[in-house]
Formats: C-alpha cells, structure tokens, sequence
C-alpha cells in the first residue's frame, strides 16, 4: 500500500478502531466520574476531574489524531477523534434526561448547540493534528525512519485473515 494511501485511507484497522474506542471510553468514564464526583460531593475527584475533563475533550484529540496519522490509522479514523467528546457528552446528557439523574439533564441550554461546538473544536483540533502527524509521517519516510509505506513488514499492518 501506498504511503498517501496509507495516511489518507488508513491501513491499520484495528489500531484506528481500538484508538477511537479506547478514547471514548477514556472521555466516557471521565465524565461519569465527573457527574458522580459531584452527585457525591467529592471535592478530591471533583477537583481532579474539573481539570481532566476540558484536557480530554477540548485538547486531547489534536495529539491523539497525530499520533493515528503517524501509525497510518487514516483520516476518517483521526477525524473520528475529533467528534467522540461531543457523541460522548451528547448520549451522557440523553441518558442523563431519560434516566431522571439530577444535574446531568439538557437544562436551558439547547442539547444540538453544546453538541455542535463541542463536535466542531474536537474536530478542528483533530485536523490540526491529523495534518501534523502527516507531515511527521511524510517527513520521517524521506528521512528513511518512518514506517514507509508498510510493505514488507510485519505486526499489525493489515487486517487480512489469517
């Protein structure tokens, strides 16, 4: 597969699923023990997750999406990054309403709107850093030190049956 192919489509399935995957259950549990923390009147976790919460959603996918171009997990899967604090917070507040769990509910604010600004600095952010891991990608294959264009090698390179 091609180095362009490879940043652009993506060759690693399964590093780009497991990276998406593992990132929203990462923003997942982090906003649910920022919900409980608060619920339970933990001023410790409450403080600790005050500051993890706005670092995984607003500053996290910008490195994250860097680091899956570099590993050619592809655009879609770095893209992707961008927009799961928003998916995630989105269904936190759905279920949150549904379930009746006090301060978790839509409130005054419309849920599309927080959803939407949410989804669109997570998805500049991954851009940003979904165009950095590609030019370090392009830049370490000139160099010689890159993964190239995968050909050859081994690992998880491809997801063909074994």
């Amino acid at each position: 597969m091609t180095t362009t192919k490879a940043l652009l489509i993506g060759q690693r399935r399964r590093l780009a699923l497991t990276m998406v995957g593992g990132f929203a259950g990462l923003v997942a549990l982090a906003l649910a023990v920022a919900v409980f923390a608060e619920r339970a009147d933990i001023q410790t976790a409450a403080a600790v997750t005050d500051r993890l919460v706005p670092l995984l959603v607003f500053y996290a996918p910008a490195p994250i999406a860097a680091a899956g171009a570099y590993a050619r997990c592809g655009g879609p899967a770095c893209l992707t990054v961008g927009v799961v604090p928003a998916l995630v917070f989105a269904a936190l507040v759905v279920v949150g309403t549904v379930f009746g769990v006090p301060g978790v509910g839509g409130g005054d604010a419309p849920l599309g709107g927080v959803t939407m600004s949410f989804a669109l600095v997570g998805l500049s952010g991954a851009f940003v850093g979904y165009c950095a891991g590609v030019t370090a990608a392009l830049l370490a294959d000139l160099a010689g030190i890159g993964g190239g264009d995968g050909e050859g090698g081994g690992g998880d390179e491809t997801d063909g049956a074994e």
